[in-house]
């Protein structure tokens, strides 16, 4: 089956860009099934790529081969492909972590899929209809590679409506595994995501640095992962912040995992079931010393990017305000649509309404197994900055 781009329209493509858009296209999509294996090529007929056809998305084609010769329909194909990903993933691990994105999608050169592994247990998300293909032989690579539990998640759409998670193998909803040697839960089942923020490994670590007799307030906790890290640093006390009661049973479940007794010390941390916006509105100003500000992301589309560069810039401007004069902000946004560049001029526009000295310590971005293709910027998702806040103007 084969795609024609329109003339001029195969730029992107040569340099390796791993989406086609539906305005590139100029033949070849009649009758086509969803997730077909198609073969792209130039306005002159010249061989271009191998992709994934999705009549439903504006991104067409979502490209995973350059080689004319390797279409993706061949037997070791996938498995060797997998199998290259997965022994790069373990040489990036730090030690004593069971806990990593083996498949990151175009990052991996894998469009669609990916799977986050959680020691034992294996987590797949497969977002398009030609991810969705390669179901099964995923589940027998996952299965061979010593997975116990083999979970398939996924949003509900009009290929696959129910929406709803399978167990392909195993039936464990909670499993344990370790990051720099600190244990944590994953609700698979019901949690954000896979059931974790892999992605924030390294960026937790970080704060471990600084955490030593602050006052730590942690919004937008989920997991508490962020409060775990600083009470086993050494914090004075730290406060977990999250609208959902669930985040917050499960931030206390990790905390009693790596033997942090609330029981025994409860000045050492409060749970808090609060909205993140009105908290930092109304708590008391110069209390901490180091705040994180980790929000869900605030917009999915191009259309939404001022309102949500609004949300990010009124949370970083209170937490300037109030924070005490040397402490640390741990700040990001995970919103694809939103550049560092933007990010940077959000945050510079919040120190400017709060008239205080701020300068920036670190730039922070995705743990490596959720590394970007160079061809591929839109993959730089997660964008952070540690900030310290010197005093007023």
């Amino acid at each position: 089956m084969v795609i024609r781009l329109k003339k001029n329209k195969e730029k992107a493509v040569l340099n390796f860009h791993p989406w086609i858009f539906s305005g590139a296209i100029a033949s070849g999509e009649n009758g086509l099934p969803s997730g077909s294996i198609v073969r792209v090529e130039s306005s002159s007929g010249g061989f271009l790529a191998w992709g994934h056809y999705d009549p439903k998305s504006q991104i067409r084609i979502r490209l995973f081969s350059f080689d004319e010769s390797k279409n993706g329909s061949e037997g070791t194909f996938w498995t060797e492909k997998w199998n290259a990903i997965y022994e790069s993933k373990l040489a990036l691990l730090p030690k004593e972590t069971t806990g990593f994105r083996l498949f990151h999608s175009e990052g991996d050169g894998v469009p669609g899929i990916v799977v986050d592994c959680y020691h034992e247990t294996a987590v797949m998300q497969l977002k398009t209809p030609g991810a969705m293909s390669l179901c099964e032989p995923l589940v027998s690579f996952l299965s061979q590679k010593g997975f116990k539990t083999i979970l398939e998640r996924n949003d509900k759409s009009d290929d696959k409506v129910t929406g709803d998670t399978i167990f392909h193998k195993g039936a464990e909803k909670e499993p344990q595994f370790t990051e720099h040697g600190i244990k944590f839960i994953a609700d698979i089942t019901k949690g954000q995501k896979t059931g974790f923020f892999l992605d924030q490994r390294d960026n937790r670590a970080l704060v471990s640095n600084y955490a030593k007799d602050r006052m730590v307030l942690n919004t937008f906790a989920y997991s508490g992962a962020f409060s775990v890290y600083a009470l086993l640093a050494g914090a004075k006390s730290v406060h977990s912040l999250d609208i959902s009661k669930q985040a917050i049973e499960l931030c206390e479940r990790n905390l009693k995992l790596n033997g942090i007794n609330l029981g025994n010390e409860p000045d050492k941390h409060k749970s808090l079931v609060l909205d993140s916006f009105d908290y930092l509105k109304t708590m008391d100003s110069y209390f901490y010393d180091l705040i994180i500000l980790d929000p869900p992301a605030f917009t999915k589309s191009i259309a939404t990017v001022n309102q949500a560069s609004r949300g990010y810039k009124d949370i970083n401007m209170r937490a300037m305000s109030k924070i005490k004069v040397g402490g640390l902000i741990f700040t990001f946004s995970c919103s694809q649509h939103i550049s560092f560049d933007l990010f940077k001029k959000i945050v510079f526009g919040a120190a400017k309404d709060a008239k205080k000295r701020v300068r920036i310590l670190h730039h922070l971005t995705q743990s490596p197994d959720h590394a970007y293709s160079v061809f591929h910027p839109e993959g730089e998702y997660l964008k952070g900055l540690v900030i310290q806040v010197d005093g007023d103007i």
